[in-house]
C-alpha cells in the first residue's frame, strides 16, 4: 500500500474547509505602532488633547476643532492646527479654550507616526507621478 499526500476541501454552507496536509502559517508581523490619543475629553469650552507616541521615532498630531454658542450652532468657528510634533516615546498635552459661552461641538485628530507619513508620502508622490504620466503638463 502506498502512502499518498492528499488534501481534502468540501464546500459546508458556503463555508471553505479544507483537511490534509497543513503547513505552519508564519505569525504575521506586529503592527507598527500607532500614536494613542485616547485620554482626550471636552469639558464644557475646554478641549484637554493627551497623545501619547510609543513609537521609536518622532510623529505628528494635527488637530481641528469647532466651537459655538449653546444657543446658536449655526454660528461656528472651525480651528484647523496641523503639524503638533510628538517626540519618540513623548506625550503632547494640549488645551484649547473656545472662550466664554462656547463649547467645543467637535474635535478630530489625525495622527501619524514617521513611518506611517512616510508611507503616505511615498503613496501620494506615486499618484502624482502617474497623474503627471497620464496628463503632460
Amino acid at each position: 500500500m502506498r502512502c499518498a499526500r492528499t488534501a481534502l476541501i468540501a464546500t459546508l454552507g458556503g463555508l471553505v474547509v479544507a483537511a490534509g496536509p497543513f503547513h505552519a502559517v508564519p505569525a504575521a508581523a506586529d503592527p507598527p505602532p500607532m500614536i494613542d490619543c485616547g485620554d482626550t475629553y471636552t469639558e464644557g469650552s475646554r478641549l484637554e488633547i493627551s497623545c501619547h507616541n510609543p513609537d521609536s521615532a518622532p510623529g505628528t498630531v494635527d488637530l481641528m476643532y469647532v466651537c459655538s454658542t449653546p444657543l446658536d450652532f449655526g454660528r461656528r468657528i472651525v480651528f484647523n492646527e496641523p503639524g503638533f510634533t510628538v517626540g519618540a516615546g513623548a506625550t503632547l498635552r494640549l488645551t484649547r479654550d473656545c472662550g466664554a459661552e462656547q463649547v467645543v461641538v467637535t474635535h478630530q485628530l489625525w495622527t501619524l507616526t514617521a513611518e506611517q507619513r512616510a508611507d503616505n508620502d511615498a503613496r501620494i508622490a506615486g499618484i502624482r507621478e502617474r497623474r503627471d504620466r497620464a496628463t503632460p503638463r
